[in-house]
């Protein structure tokens, strides 16, 4: 019979726990405290864009044109223009979206940011469809931040999108809106693209931060690899809870200074502090000795 190693074991019996101690405890053990002052209701999804008055279709395309000259007073004029005519310009401004390298598409994303929220996620969706990775690596950025589990068929079917990038989104996306398959896709692209994907990372996840969730990165990384550990517990930073903690001591307690270093900022993500990603291997070690103490 093969033998597992006792660091695994202890691993798996702790997480055997936590999952009873959450079946015992209920929803009420992760309760938040109600917001002090009403939430406003949002808005109802739109089905359709306004249609944009003749008036301002030219105006739209002069602005747009306005980008491409040197001067940036003239940008933010043009963007606050484009603004001002709002949801009704937007299927006119993702036509201008090109995969061309001579383009403007980082004004027309400063411009849409302003202008697209969550009640338009079933156009945004519509328009993921269309044959532009720039347009729909930018939408899906956009619609995994919602957080919306209406979403999560085109987050889904965006998973096998032949941009890597847009792929991710689409995987990040379902995490968040508590996708567990999603969790092999989220690992295997951060893992080699930390850099640029840790802040949507941080963004996007703790909505889905709870017992459960958390549970699975640890099931996912207890017999992986040291690369597949350190990436797994970048996203335990925020996807883990407090009873996870006794699993991080079981990290903090790794060979590898690395594994121990993402457990340290794991710790302190988890109480209210800011990673140190470039932490180094003593400052790793002594500060994985203090966090054992108070853990």
């Amino acid at each position: 019979m093969t033998r597992l190693p006792l660091p695994v074991v202890a691993i798996a019996l702790l997480l055997g726990l936590l999952s009873l101690l959450s079946l015992l405890s209920g929803p009420a053990a992760f309760a938040q405290e109600p917001p002090k002052d009403p939430v406003p209701a949002p808005k109802q999804k739109l089905a359709e864009w306004p249609k944009l008055a003749d008036a301002d279709k030219d105006k739209l395309l002069a602005q747009v044109g306005q980008f491409r000259k040197a001067d940036l007073k003239l940008h933010d004029v043009a963007r606050q223009q484009l603004v001002a005519i709002g949801e009704a310009g937007m299927p006119l401004l993702f036509q201008q979206v090109s995969d061309q390298p001579n383009n403007v598409n980082p004004q027309l994303f400063a411009v849409f940011d302003q202008i697209l929220k969550p009640h338009h996620a079933a156009l945004m969706a519509r328009e993921s469809k269309k044959n532009k990775v720039e347009l729909r690596r930018y939408l899906l950025a956009r619609m995994c931040r919602f957080v919306d589990p209406e979403l999560l068929p085109v987050l889904k079917s965006m998973q096998q999108d032949k941009d890597g990038e847009t792929a991710f989104y689409g995987a990040l996306g379902a995490l968040a809106c508590k996708q567990r398959d999603a969790l092999p896709a989220v690992i295997a692209y951060c893992k080699t693209h930390w850099q640029e994907t840790g802040p949507t990372v941080a963004e996007v996840l703790p909505a889905a931060r709870s017992n459960e969730v958390g549970s699975w990165v640890f099931e996912a990384i207890a017999k992986a690899s040291v690369p597949e550990q350190m990436t797994g517990l970048r996203l335990a930073r925020y996807l883990a809870v407090k009873d996870h903690t006794i699993i991080l001591r079981t990290y903090l307690q790794a060979p590898d200074h690395t594994v121990k270093r993402e457990a340290v900022n794991a710790m302190r993500v988890l109480h209210g502090e800011q990673p140190i990603e470039n932490l180094d291997v003593f400052k790793s070690i002594e500060m994985a000795k203090e966090w054992l103490k108070k853990a």
